[in-house]
């Protein structure tokens, strides 16, 4: 509509004689009338300045796109695609049923505050039987905390039978990597050959634990241009990987503390400013305070385009896991 040639039929206060005097002036689409100066259309057309502006903004409202909240935009999304529950009840909620396919999730905590028990958590329970669909998922380790016999035992702690357990393990792929270097080489693999299940598996979630481990051996690097450019290329990657195959990733980050131009201490994750636009959605996980031999969790929405921020629940970390 937009590239449409004008005419009399366009618009009643729009005659032909008008039309005329406009293509003269080479003003020949509805885009060259609503995007041409005012004044200048007064001079040409000897119309009213308040008919001019009824005509403009007569065809913006119908030249115009349908405006979408953002919230009932993901809200539609939600609806088409089913999320993926990790069997956390107090994240599930948080989530409003789970991981959401094709979007990127951060969960960002202090070190030692229970993010790597809680990927496990949540790889132990997508792939059991225990799940209404189990999924296969790709497990990145970069600190060689995965522990498969902490995974096996989550899983016969939360009430499957051996062979139950010996299946959803093999559900789980896990793959050791050292390097940003490697974790990109990684994730190309796996858009090159997302189909091929003798590496990758058909995976639908993939764990990554964490990036700033891999992240800050670069940071006395001499060049800082070189980490920052890595992370932007993994950041494409990831959004890709999920958009295009809709599977679900949950990236581990560190919850650091900083001082902004006003001397306030700031809470913040890791990994510099570039990142903090990357996940769809950004957990945080802390300690609280209990009696409960602190075994207790808080997590909060921290940020995130359709659910409610600082909205939050308390998680436990159990023999089964994180519950």
């Amino acid at each position: 509509m937009t590239t449409a040639s004008l005419s009399d039929e366009l618009h009643q206060d729009l005659p032909a004689y008008v039309v005329k005097m406009l293509l003269k002036n080479r003003i020949g689409t509805v885009y060259d009338f609503v995007r041409a100066d005012t004044d200048r259309l007064l001079r040409i057309t000897n119309l009213s300045f308040e008919v001019l502006s009824a005509i403009k903004r007569d065809f913006m409202t119908r030249c115009s796109g349908t405006t979408v909240r953002v919230g009932e935009y993901f809200q539609y999304l939600g609806e088409l695609i089913d999320p993926i529950p990790t069997g956390v009840r107090g994240l599930d909620a948080l989530l409003q049923g789970g991981l959401l396919p094709g979007h990127v999730l951060e969960v960002f905590g202090e070190p030692a505050c229970g993010k790597s028990q809680l990927c496990m958590t949540i790889a132990a329970n997508v792939a059991s039987r225990g799940a209404a669909d189990p999924v296969d998922v790709f497990y990145v380790d970069t600190k060689c905390d995965f522990s498969a016999s902490r995974v096996q035992s989550m899983l016969l702690a939360g009430k499957c039978s051996e062979e139950e357990a010996r299946e959803a393990m093999q559900r789980i792929k896990v793959e050791r990597i050292h390097s940003p270097e490697h974790l990109l080489g990684t994730v190309e693999e796996m858009l090159a050959q997302i189909d091929q299940e003798e590496r990758f598996g058909k995976f639908r979630v993939l764990l990554v634990d964490s990036l700033p481990a891999l992240w800050y051996a670069h940071q006395n690097s001499s060049s800082s241009c070189y980490p920052v450019g890595m992370l932007t290329s993994l950041a494409g990657l990831l959004r890709k990987l999920a958009s295009e195959n809709m599977i679900a990733v949950v990236v581990v980050n560190l919850r650091i503390v900083s001082t902004d131009s006003g001397q306030q201490r700031v809470t913040q994750p890791a990994l510099g400013r570039y990142w903090e636009m990357v996940p769809t959605t950004r957990l945080l996980m802390s300690k609280l305070d209990s009696g409960d031999n602190g075994q207790n969790r808080l997590i909060s929405i921290s940020k995130c385009n359709y659910l409610k921020t600082d909205d939050r629940q308390m998680v436990t970390l159990t023999e089964r896991g994180v519950v």
